[in-house]
């Protein structure tokens, strides 16, 4: 399977950065697992981030939120959506991205996004204890949904 995974955060803003660090632990297991996996990080999703879902048989969005999941995290299908409140990059959304993609006729795979409760949100180039557990929770709730879904 064709994958991508796309991590996005501030790793300078202690679990604002699980994003990334998500994404790695994600695209890691997916290539041990033998798929083919492109990974993007970023601070932020930005728009371009659209034309990288061709070709691809799956799209995998890690994040952190401010949010406290029961969990500690959420894992659910991304579905298209046109809201975006003004032009700002704190906005774009997976679902905007998938709304901006079909309008670009872009082939959009299936989307799934993982969105893991942040502890702290301080300067800080690491990421809490609570963080790092929800984090790997997150990760071995997710290989069970792969499971599952393919």
């Amino acid at each position: 399977m064709n994958v991508i995974v796309l991590g996005y955060g501030n790793p300078f803003r202690t679990d604002d950065g699980v994003g990334p660090v998500g994404a790695e632990a994600i695209a890691q297991w997916l290539e041990d697992e033998g798929h083919e996996v492109t990974t993007w990080i970023g601070h932020q999703l930005l728009p371009e981030v659209a034309l990288e879902l061709e070709g691809k048989d799956l799209a995998i969005f890690v994040d952190a939120s401010v949010e406290q999941y029961p969990e500690g995290f959420r894992i659910c299908e991304v579905l298209p959506s046109a809201d975006l409140d003004g032009l700002n990059l704190h906005t774009c959304t997976p679902g905007w991205i998938m709304h901006l993609a079909m309008q670009m006729n872009v082939n959009v795979p299936k989307m799934i996004m993982i969105t893991i409760s942040g502890a702290n949100f301080d300067f800080g180039d690491s990421l809490s204890k609570l963080c790092l557990e929800r984090m790997n929770n997150a990760l071995e709730s997710f290989k069970k949904y792969f499971a599952h879904i393919f």
